[in-house]
């Protein structure tokens, strides 16, 4: 015989953040906690959300990634022409470059484009993204928080020498 009754536990619609709910089932109680953020963003080690989640919220894939795809390709991918670019305008003048560095402006916008539809690029930035946030994740620190430990630690280890 299955026991076909609606558990209390099983909707947590009608419930108030702080009630304690009692498990029909085994008679542990609970209690109980909103969120904001779905199951798998909040949950973790550390409330961050689980480290082996590899799905992109919507602002994450809209706003961060490419971000962060513009970041390099201004920084890494497309520097020289970037660099060609930001002479011409110093040497020139913001305003009287916009007519004059036409042909840097073109190169570089040729190269931004083809890097930022590149998917393979794209799949690099995400790739590394996610990394970072499994790690963010796992640890509770960003990579900036981790990297001032690691020199905290690193200042402790060496202040007697």
């Amino acid at each position: 015989m299955t026991d076909n009754k609606v558990n209390i536990t099983d909707n947590l619609e009608s419930l108030k953040e702080g009630e304690i709910v009692t498990d029909e089932k085994t008679g542990k109680k609970y209690r109980v906690k909103k969120n904001i953020m779905p199951h798998y963003s909040a949950g973790g080690p550390h409330g961050l959300g689980d480290p082996e989640d590899r799905t992109l919220r919507k602002i994450e894939a809209d706003v961060i990634i490419p971000n962060r795809m513009n970041t390099r390709i201004e920084r890494v991918e497309c520097s020289e022409s970037y660099l060609g670019l930001v002479s011409c305008f110093r040497t020139d003048g913001a305003v009287s470059g916009l007519n004059t560095c036409k042909p840097a402006l073109e190169l570089f916008n040729r190269c931004k484009y083809e890097k930022f539809h590149d998917p393979a690029f794209r799949t690099k930035i995400t790739d590394e993204y996610i990394a970072e946030r499994s790690a963010a994740r796992a640890s509770g620190m960003t990579s900036q928080q981790r990297k001032l430990e690691e020199f905290r630690e690193w200042k402790k280890s060496n202040e007697g020498k």
